[in-house]
């Protein structure tokens, strides 16, 4: 089974091709300031080194934020677009969750990404025997937010900030996976204060 994996909702374009649990083709680019720019020709790229179309492509994950607005209409757009054209199925994925899908440690995760005006997008997870629980979900806070967790049963506490990314597609759950029914109706998860 082949995979396309996007997110732009960060500083971070990434884009990752799977094919049958192998990484055939990976970009972490970090801090381009217009993911639009460089986000067709980079799967463009990936596609003529592995001699693929993106016909070949049995399902597509997306992350769909939060992050920054025209970011995530970048990716979204693309991925909408290849799902309906093609025939695709489309999952999409918190990109909070992609992000930080390379930690495996047993530990609580406490997740900063920067957002605009001194916020920041917020989640908390654990993972304990190989299981991940999410603590508090996501949330748009404020850059001094300061959440106290039970932190007893973890010998190790992480913050990850935004130059802390550690993504592994091969370690996405199936159940942070979300099939979308109807790819006209997707909208990305903006994540504004409540």
């Amino acid at each position: 089974m082949r995979t396309l994996v996007l997110d732009t909702s960060t500083n971070l374009l990434f884009i990752s091709f799977v094919d049958d649990n192998k990484v055939i083709y990976e970009v972490k680019s970090i801090g381009l300031n217009n993911h639009s720019d460089y986000l067709l020709d980079l799967i463009k790229k990936g596609l003529d080194e592995n001699n693929l179309q993106v016909k070949d492509f049995d399902q597509i994950i997306l992350g769909k934020g939060p992050g920054a607005y025209t970011g995530l209409r970048v990716s979204m757009s693309v991925a909408k677009m290849f799902s309906w054209t093609l025939n695709i199925p489309l999952y999409t994925i918190s990109s909070l969750d992609l992000l930080t899908s390379g930690y495996k440690d047993e530990a609580l995760y406490l997740i900063k990404f920067k957002a605009k005006k001194g916020y920041i997008y917020h989640k908390a997870f654990a993972i304990e025997e190989n299981a991940k629980k999410t603590i508090n979900g996501e949330m748009f806070v404020n850059d001094e937010f300061i959440e106290t967790y039970e932190q007893n049963n973890f010998k190790k506490v992480y913050i990850i900030t935004n130059d802390l990314y550690s993504i592994d597609v091969l370690n996405i759950r199936e159940e942070e996976l979300q099939l979308v029914d109807n790819v006209h109706a997707l909208e990305p998860n903006y994540l504004r204060e409540c």
